[in-house]
C-alpha cells in the first residue's frame, strides 16, 4: 500500500529500524503496522522473518490450478459423453393444421452404444435460424429408432409453412 503522512513520522520496521511514514511504504497484512516496501508482515506477526511467495509464484500456482481444472473437466466430459450418438433424423411426414402450423413426424435413430436422448432442430429450408423449433427426445436405445410427432407453430407474420422444405437435425 502507498500512504503518505503530512509530517515525517517514523515507526519501527521489521528489523527494528525506523520507517519514514512520509515515504512510500507497505503495511502489515495482518495488523496494518507500517513495513518497508516489499515486506508484507511486521516482526510481531512474522518473528522468524519467513519470506512470503513472490507474485510470480502466486500467479503461476493459480495458472497451473486453472489449467489442471480445465483438463480434468475435459476428461470428465469425454467419459460422460462417450457412446452417445450419433443420431440420424428424417422428416417422415407432416400435416398442415388449420392455423397454418404443421404437425411434423420425425424418425430419430440412435447410432451410439448407450441409451441416450437427442437434441433436435426442425428448420425450414435447412438453414439454422432463431425461429427453428428445438426439442429434446426421450432416451432412445442404442441402434434403435423412435418416431416423434411435434407441432410447429405458424410464423408470426401469418405466412404458411411449407412442409416439403422442413429439415430435421439431431445431435
Amino acid at each position: 500500500m502507498f500512504r503518505r503522512s503530512p509530517s515525517p513520522v517514523t515507526d519501527l520496521d521489521t528489523s527494528g529500524g525506523p520507517v519514514r511514514l512520509d515515504q512510500p511504504h507497505d503495511t502489515c497484512f495482518r495488523c496494518g503496522r507500517p513495513t518497508p516496501l516489499g515486506v508484507s508482515l511486521c516482526d510481531r506477526d512474522n518473528p522468524a522473518q519467513v519470506k512470503g511467495p513472490s507474485s510470480t509464484q502466486v500467479h503461476g500456482t493459480v495458472l497451473i490450478g486453472l489449467l489442471a481444472g480445465f483438463i480434468a473437466l475435459a476428461v470428465f466430459l469425454r467419459f460422460v459423453s462417450a457412446g452417445a450418438g450419433p443420431f440420424t433424423s428424417t422428416v417422415s411426414g407432416f400435416a398442415t393444421r388449420a392455423d397454418g402450423g404443421l404437425d411434423v413426424v420425425i424418425e430419430v435413430t440412435n447410432g451410439g452404444t448407450r441409451l441416450s436422448g437427442a437434441s433436435c432442430r426442425i428448420a425450414v429450408g435447412g438453414a439454422p435460424d432463431f425461429r427453428d423449433y428445438v426439442f429434446f427426445t426421450e432416451p432412445i436405445e442404442p441402434g434403435g429408432s423412435r418416431q416423434i410427432t411435434r407441432s410447429v407453430a405458424p410464423p408470426a407474420d401469418g405466412a404458411r409453412l411449407n412442409g416439403a422444405a422442413l429439415v430435421a437435425r439431431c445431435n
